[in-house]
């Protein structure tokens, strides 16, 4: 593709040569004469300069220099448009494959594509030009909306429902059981999880990762929710909009996550917490039980508590052998000012100094 053709498509500007060819993308560092690249920020600039890169989509700010560029003012999400340009992928051709089992009453609407070995439970509904591809299993009564993407082996329990454009990577379980006994005579005894899953427009969800059924009621992923690898996501959980999620973050049953909330990796959450609007939870902290994590507030560590605050405990712990040897050199003056502590003299065990 021309430079000057992917700068139109973009609804960019471009600097130099509109008819050099672009035919791939890379990083900076690696990136060859038929490649873009993109310069995130400032500190990039200089690698920019020794970049072999055959376009480059820089910020409104960046120098003018002898060479190709596309201007943006956010580059990072130019490139990715790029990406999409460069590398469009390939549908499925629309049908069902011989192997593919479709239960009664399911509807399926226009250009849908149901690959290999896939099973569509009774009375289940899916939107015009939604992929189903290998090895799916997806229950009865599940709904998924339009121009959806359900990648190979994804199994969809019972009665999920799910929005339009969404895309579920492989290995993916919604809608299985939560996390619920109760103790009946020194046994735990099955809770009966009735509830559903219900999941908004724009969702994308990761490799292997679960969203159970709520008990009572449903599990809510609100529009635009981005949920990385190995995420878990229990019964009863309610996911506002556009919050991020990444791996390995498991949430508890009940917890209120509400609108643009951002949560880092490995991060535990207990039972029935509540994350505000706008918060950010770093990598590998912990949310204890019924905590709540206010709005637009940046917190750290297990338990979590504010970034400033646990940078402040993290400082004084980082400080606390240098303070062991002043408190020694301390001592060590004292002593040699006033001598030794004298010691309290020690009673044979048995011996009363006061008996007669």
């Amino acid at each position: 593709m021309r430079v000057r053709e992917l700068a139109q498509r973009l609804g960019l500007t471009f600097e130099g040569d509109g008819e050099k060819i672009i035919s791939g993308a890379a990083e900076l560092e690696r990136a060859g004469t038929g490649d873009i690249a993109f310069v995130g920020s400032k500190k990039f600039w200089k690698l920019a300069e020794s970049s072999a890169s055959g376009c480059l989509i820089v910020s409104f700010d960046y120098p003018s220099a002898d060479r190709t560029m596309i201007r943006a003012a956010e580059p990072r999400a130019a490139f990715a448009g790029s990406l999409m340009l460069l590398y469009p992928k390939i549908a499925p051709q629309p049908g069902v494959a011989p192997s593919a089992v479709i239960d009664s009453g399911v509807s399926l609407g226009d250009q849908v594509s149901v690959a290999h070995h896939t099973t569509i439970g009774a009375d289940s509904t899916l939107g015009d030009r939604v992929q189903v591809l290998a090895g799916c299993s997806i229950g009865r009564n599940v709904r998924i909306g339009k121009d959806s993407v359900i990648h190979p082996r994804v199994t969809i329990y019972d009665g999920v429902e799910i929005g339009e454009r969404a895309i579920i990577h492989s290995g993916a379980v919604i809608g299985a059981d939560g996390f619920g006994f109760v103790p009946v005579n020194g046994e735990w005894k099955k809770f009966p999880q009735v509830g559903g899953v219900k999941i908004g427009d724009d969702v994308e969800i990761g490799a292997n990762a679960c969203i159970d059924r709520a008990a009572l009621g449903l599990t809510l992923i609100g529009n635009g929710v981005k949920l990385d690898n190995m995420v878990h996501i229990a019964h009863n959980c309610q996911i506002g909009d556009q919050v991020v999620i990444a791996a390995q973050t498991g949430l508890s049953g009940g917890v209120v996550v509400e609108h643009h909330a951002i949560i880092g990796g490995q991060v535990g959450i207990g039972d029935k917490a509540r994350i505000e609007s706008g918060a950010v939870l770093g990598s590998g902290c912990g949310v204890l039980t019924s905590k709540i994590v206010r709005a637009g507030q940046p917190v750290w560590g297990t338990p979590a508590r504010p970034l400033k605050e646990y940078l402040e405990q993290l400082a004084l712990v980082a400080r606390l052998p240098q303070t062991k040897r002043q408190l020694l050199q301390i001592q060590q003056s004292l002593d040699a000012l006033l001598g030794p502590p004298e010691l309290p003299m020690s009673t044979p065990t048995g011996l009363d100094p006061e008996a007669d």
